[in-house]
């Protein structure tokens, strides 16, 4: 098929539709001049909307021939053409469009991309680096016979958590977090009332079987999971181990504070030790992390995750030291296309809190408010 597709396609609808337009206009046998002038206004608006979808059809069927000159779009506009046989072109173009083949085109799974942005972005967190390069790669690669993947990245505000799952969502999949593979759930943005939970339930199933109906590997995210409502899980639960999409692998990312409080102290005494943050293994957190979880007293959703055993890997982040953070001023800094000293650096850091009190070894809020001190900063 050449480029010149789309363009019979556009010829081919208008022409189609130009014999709607002739039907239209032979009410104009009906008197008065009023008569005329309104359906000349409702006629040109309609051949508007026409000409616009139309274009966009085109664009997004470029996209889906020519996924490498593909240039970002912004959502299809309203329009208001009804009486002339728009069903099978729009029912065409939500086949197209869903398809598992397209959506299969969106997935890049680039391993190799991104272990450089994990190593390159994510600063302070060797643990969490290693164990989700090393879950994936599993995943993806080793012809794992497992449907799902449940990851649970645990730790405080500011460690990187969120910054994780956009890199990955990038490197697995075309246009990241905007893909159709991919969907993001903020609990005081998708759940806020516990009145309304009958219908969360409803709400969440949905969702999820949407993006797996169009996606062979859908990415779900859920932000501040310990937040989530517990009774969600009864309509979380079978979605993690789908039945009869053979071919649909889901990955599950919960991002969680339960538990932080215990990664702190481990790497507290770390340091007291005089050991370096670098030594510290997976093992050295994996039983106070899970043991923190089993006890939490919220009885968050993690906690319910880890007691009925969905989630295959709990990825500890690790506290947040000066010079993580001077790293974090520093990327933020150079994404503004700006310069910068050392003095510009040691200033971001001056305006932040660390803790315990006495040592001041950690910051409070990780990297999370860097990027807002540098807005009122002169460079």
């Amino acid at each position: 098929m050449t480029r010149a597709a789309p363009l019979l396609l556009l010829l081919l609808v208008i022409s189609t539709n130009g014999k709607g337009t002739e039907d239209a206009s032979g009410l104009t046998e009906v008197k008065g001049e009023e008569r005329r002038d309104n359906l000349w206004r409702s006629g040109a608006q309609e051949m508007q909307d026409l000409a616009q979808l139309s274009w966009e059809y085109v664009q997004d069927l470029q996209c889906w021939l020519w996924p490498d000159k593909c240039e970002e779009k912004m959502s299809h506009s309203e329009w208001s053409w009804d009486n002339f046989g728009w069903d099978s072109l729009t029912d065409w173009y939500a086949n197209v469009m869903g398809s598992r083949d397209y959506s299969r085109g969106s997935i890049t799974n680039n391993l190799t991309g991104l272990e450089w942005d994990l190593d390159r972005r994510v600063h302070g967190q060797h643990l969490a680096v290693r164990q989700i390069l090393t879950s994936l790669e599993r995943f993806l690669q080793e012809g794992n016979q497992k449907k799902t993947l449940a990851l649970a990245f645990h730790g405080w505000t500011g460690t990187g958590k969120n910054l994780a799952s956009r890199i990955i969502a990038e490197n697995l999949y075309r246009d990241g977090q905007r893909s159709r593979c991919t969907r993001v759930f903020i609990p005081q943005l998708h759940f806020p009332h516990l009145s309304h939970l009958e219908a969360y339930k409803v709400q969440l199933r949905k969702a999820i079987e949407a993006v797996t109906s169009r996606c062979v590997q859908p990415l779900f995210v859920f932000d501040e999971a310990d937040k989530l409502p517990a009774p969600l899980l009864q309509s979380l639960f079978p979605l993690t181990n789908p039945e009869g999409t053979q071919d649909t692998r889901s990955i599950f990312i919960f991002l969680s504070g339960v538990g932080a409080s215990m990664i702190n102290e481990v790497a507290l005494n770390f340091w007291r030790a005089g050991r370096h943050r670098e030594e510290m293994t997976l093992d050295d957190l994996d039983r106070p992390l899970r043991a923190a979880i089993h006890q939490s007293k919220d009885q968050s959703l993690t906690h319910h995750l880890w007691t009925l055993n969905l989630v295959d890997e709990f990825v500890p982040f690790l506290p947040l030291e000066r010079c993580h953070v001077k790293l974090c001023a520093r990327d933020a800094i150079e994404a503004r296309g700006l310069s910068y000293s050392e003095g510009a650096l040691e200033s971001v850091i001056q305006e932040l809190l660390f803790v315990p009190k006495e040592e001041k070894i950690f910051s409070a809020q990780g990297c999370k408010q860097v990027a807002q001190r540098i807005n009122f900063m002169k460079l």
